[in-house]
């Protein structure tokens, strides 16, 4: 079985997808094939270049990642060429690790904040939304990564509402209270994902 879970940055979406793993779904997480695309030497490296700069190639063959969001999350145009470079690649890659894990008999689930926009939900069973009130996003997000509030408002802005979401997702969490409220109302989508794939294996 595929799970895609979904959401905007900082709506808790790690937590949701812990609860899955403790299940035994096997997690591909787009972030983490996103830096892996972008590693020196890597041709997505080389496209990002010739679209926002060359100078956010570091010395060492690096991408200077501030550096991109800044000039990627200015404007929702510029975001999308970023997006459009990357998510082909992004996408390959996934398939690949799902196609792995099925071969050997092991549910996965797919740790995507561009799920939708990557084609990702194509090949999922079902999807899952985590969405989260703006202003706790914000605080989330403020802890987490220490940017200015400017700085996230911008990125913030660039996402989709969470209608985008809740209208392609066949369950949704809403984080709005603690962590514990929301590991317990993942534990009841995760019993009714894994009823669902029982009644139709």
């Amino acid at each position: 079985m595929l799970v895609g879970i979904t959401g905007p940055s900082g709506a808790g979406k790690s937590i949701a997808v812990g609860v899955f793993e403790a299940h035994g779904f096997r997690v591909i997480d787009a972030d983490l094939v996103a830096r892996e695309v972008v590693m020196p030497g890597q041709p997505v490296l080389f496209r990002l270049a010739a679209e926002f700069g060359s100078d956010i190639v570091q010395g060492d063959g690096t991408l200077d990642r501030k550096k991109l969001a800044d000039r990627a999350f200015s404007s929702r145009e510029r975001t999308d060429r970023m997006n459009a470079i990357m998510l082909t690649e992004i996408r390959k890659r996934m398939t690949a690790q799902a196609a792995q894990y099925a071969s050997a008999g092991q549910h996965c689930l797919f740790d995507a904040p561009l799920l939708f926009e990557a084609g990702l939900e194509e090949l999922c069973d079902c999807c899952v939304a985590v969405i989260a009130p703006p202003e706790v996003r914000l605080a989330r997000l403020s802890q987490r990564d220490g940017l200015t509030e400017q700085a996230l408002r911008s990125r913030l802005r660039m996402q989709h509402a969470d209608d985008f979401y809740t209208a392609r997702c066949e369950f949704v969490l809403v984080n709005d209270r603690d962590i514990a409220s929301l590991r317990q109302e993942t534990e009841k989508v995760a019993a009714a994902v894994l009823e669902k794939y029982n009644r139709t294996t």
